[in-house]
């Protein structure tokens, strides 16, 4: 059995060469081919950019209102009403903007003779399946007021890159109690 391979003509070879320089010199679809190799690297970035933003607003809020229900704490507003713990809880919630979901947030809310040493503190509860420490203590202690929010990336791309099922961010306080009217004799 023989093989046989077409001739291959001087016409035949400027036709092909032809085409092909034809083909080079072609630049329609090079907008649609140049986006296709840019587009998933810009959307990459550009998802990681807004999440980042919403990552950081999203602590910055509830360090605001932390430290918004903090303060009532310190002032003995907190203090002074039927239910410390749903006080507390309420200037919290009304803080965050509906942006964090209320439930989700962990409070633990500790009082000290002196300012603790940092090693020795125990650690946030992971969930409210405790009923969380409030003390709110008296004028004069040092109260440490910590709450804990747990957020999970939106981007699946970038949970995988960073870390598996998300974050922990706590937002913290320490001060003095204030004397507040009631308390003191």
């Amino acid at each position: 059995m023989t093989f046989s391979f077409p001739s291959i003509t001087r016409k035949t070879l400027k036709t092909y060469n032809t085409n092909l320089v034809r083909f080079l010199k072609n630049k329609s679809g090079a907008v649609a081919l140049e986006f296709a190799l840019v587009s998933l690297p810009f959307l990459i970035v550009l998802f990681a950019i807004i999440e980042t933003g919403y990552v950081l607003l999203t602590q910055m809020i509830v360090e605001g209102a932390t430290a918004d229900a903090s303060r009532q704490v310190r002032v003995g507003t907190v203090q002074q009403s039927a239910d410390p713990l749903a006080q507390f809880r309420d200037t919290l919630c009304e803080n965050t903007f509906a942006l964090v979901t209320c439930a989700d947030l962990v409070v633990d809310v500790q009082t000290f003779a002196t300012f603790p040493d940092i090693d020795t503190l125990p650690a946030v509860p992971e969930d409210n399946a405790v009923p969380p420490t409030f003390d709110a203590s008296t004028p004069g202690r040092i109260v440490l007021v910590r709450v804990g929010y747990e957020w999970d990336w939106i981007t699946p791309l970038l949970q995988a890159q960073v870390t598996p099922g998300g974050q922990r961010f706590i937002a913290s306080a320490i001060f003095r109690v204030e004397p507040f009217e009631g308390a003191l004799d």
